[in-house]
């Protein structure tokens, strides 16, 4: 029987950190099943979601706190949601740029009963053109009862201008 840990990392980047915290997770009979990690200044910081065997899991928190430059938070999952229920999708959402934009996209997914797994945006000023333009990616679960052409058209309504699309 496995079991699922979501673990934290930050601190002191070295080479090959990544590659034996892999490493380390593999020997154990483990797989990440999601990351992502980033460098900034010769420090790291990232989350992974690991899948390992139950017995083997107390021996992976001890060796990912071996690793003195690192700092690692680790949470036992306590119950790992059915990925068949869900369909993952990725949102890209273009619109003129308001105030309280991320929040009503945000409720509009809330209402739906969808889970926001990752959402970035970025504003652009367009001089030319005298405004600014909102653009976001959100990776989002989709429950399979949910109609995803309604789900755009909904998310749509936030915006007068706002266009919504699947990406591929």
């Amino acid at each position: 029987m496995n079991t699922q840990l979501t673990i934290t990392i930050a601190g002191q980047d070295h080479p090959q950190l990544i590659n034996q915290l892999a490493a380390k997770t593999h020997q154990l009979g483990g797989k990440w099943l999601i990351s992502k990690i980033n460098r900034l200044d010769n420090q790291i910081v990232g989350i992974i979601k690991v899948d390992i065997p139950v017995e083997a899991a107390q021996q992976l928190k001890d060796e990912f706190n071996r690793f003195p430059e690192l700092n690692a938070r680790i949470i036992d999952v306590p119950q790992p949601v059915p990925l068949a229920k869900f369909e993952q999708l990725k949102l890209k959402v273009e619109s003129n740029d308001r105030s309280g934009l991320v929040n009503d996209l945000t409720n509009v997914l809330d209402d739906i009963g969808i889970d926001i797994v990752k959402i970035e945006n970025h504003r652009i000023g367009v001089p030319d053109l005298g405004k600014t333009l909102f653009i976001a990616e959100l990776l989002v679960d989709v429950p399979e009862e949910v109609n995803v052409d309604q789900l755009l058209d909904a998310m749509q309504q936030v915006e007068e201008d706002m266009r919504v699309s699947v990406v591929e």
